[in-house]
């Protein structure tokens, strides 16, 4: 009897997990019609249960239609420069340094027509001593693959992978962003919304607007009619976060994987390669035929995850970069609600000089 209670109560967390991803968080009562739990069940299982299995939630913002143009940047600041560089750089949305190495592999994402001043103003950091080189490559596309639940033991609360199984995974996974050059229509309420449910996915609006100061109706309209309807979330992913426990060595590794110059033939092998490991968190394709995956790594898998990576891309070896972070200095950055003005909309500093920088804004996004 007690092995089929606790099958059943397994499918059960792989059915939360599922449903998770598919709707989020914030509403325990859709989850619970969903996964026919109650709705004080599906609380206490996302609040306590889901977090004693050290996995956590991440909410996926669509930059594409926040209007946003996306690139990846990669920045050897000056070895005296330290992290000075980074206080004067906004719109970051990833920053993960490279184990043992003065350089760093960062996101960014910002409105469409910010793109030449903001790399003018990295080039003014440059020209500042506070980074040695930079380059920065503009994403087409951005992708999320889920958490494949099916190699993660919830008992235990560890990976148990099966290689095998990995290798016979057809389809790819996960909700994909096409950056596209559009105006979206956001507004100040909307960029509060994003980063309060980014903080804390399980958040409703109601608490929200207190948080705000807000009317509990205005924030429900901007929910449902900006954030929903104008599907401002790209998704929702679970997240095996154990790894990384404050106080505690990670027991995990990072790994950035770079290819540049690829046919459209090799990009699509190694897209469907990369998808397919149950650690890749995000994975992108940038101009110039790139790809970028970036993978949360358990130290058990680290080999085995390397050399499955190595034997499957050994003909475009040339083309590969295997980079190690350092997850200890990996930030993953919300959406930057602080350069969102409420008259003039979202603002970009300029660099002018080492104790000096310039606001300015785009008048032509919509408040």
């Amino acid at each position: 009897m007690s092995d089929t209670t606790g099958a059943v109560s397994r499918n059960t967390e792989y059915l939360l997990i599922e449903t998770i991803r598919q709707v989020g968080v914030s509403n325990y009562s859709l989850i619970a019609r969903l996964t026919g739990l109650s709705a004080e069940t599906v609380r206490y299982k996302v609040n306590k249960q889901l977090g004693k299995l050290g996995l956590g939630i991440l909410v996926n913002v669509d930059y594409a239609q926040l209007g946003f143009t996306m690139g990846m940047l990669v920045v050897k600041p000056d070895q005296n420069a330290g992290r000075t560089w980074l206080d004067r750089a906004s719109y970051l949305i990833l920053i993960s340094k490279v184990m043992g190495q003065e350089k760093y592999v960062c996101l960014y994402a910002l409105p469409n027509r910010f793109k030449k001043k903001y790399l003018d103003s990295i080039m003014e950091l440059q020209k500042l001593g506070l980074v040695d080189e930079f380059e920065s490559s503009e994403i087409s596309w951005i992708r999320y693959p889920p958490m494949r639940s099916e190699f993660f033991d919830l008992d235990a609360g560890r990976w148990k992978v099966d290689w095998k199984r990995v290798d016979m995974t057809q389809s790819e996974m996960g909700p994909t962003s096409h950056l596209i050059n559009v105006d979206a229509k956001i507004d100040y309420i909307d960029t509060k919304i994003l980063r309060y449910m980014q903080e804390d996915p399980t958040i409703s609006p109601s608490k929200i607007a207190k948080n705000l100061g807000a009317n509990a109706r205005t924030i429900r309209y901007h929910y449902a009619e900006h954030v929903q309807k104008g599907k401002l979330i790209l998704g929702n992913n679970v997240r095996w976060t154990k790894g990384m426990v404050p106080g505690r060595a990670p027991e995990i590794m990072q790994i950035a994987v770079l290819f540049k110059n690829l046919e459209p033939e090799e990009l699509n092998s190694v897209r469907k390669l990369c998808n397919k490991i149950p650690f890749t968190l995000l994975e992108a394709s940038f101009e110039n035929r790139g790809y970028f995956a970036f993978m949360d790594v358990p130290l058990e898998y680290f080999h085995e995850t390397m050399s499955y990576l190595d034997r499957n891309t050994s003909l475009i070896a040339t083309k590969k970069e295997m980079i190690i972070l350092d997850p200890t200095k990996t930030q993953f950055l919300n959406v930057p609600d602080e350069l969102y003005d409420k008259e003039r909309g979202w603002r970009l500093l300029q660099i002018q000089s080492p104790t000096a920088a310039v606001e300015t804004h785009n008048p032509n996004i919509e408040n």
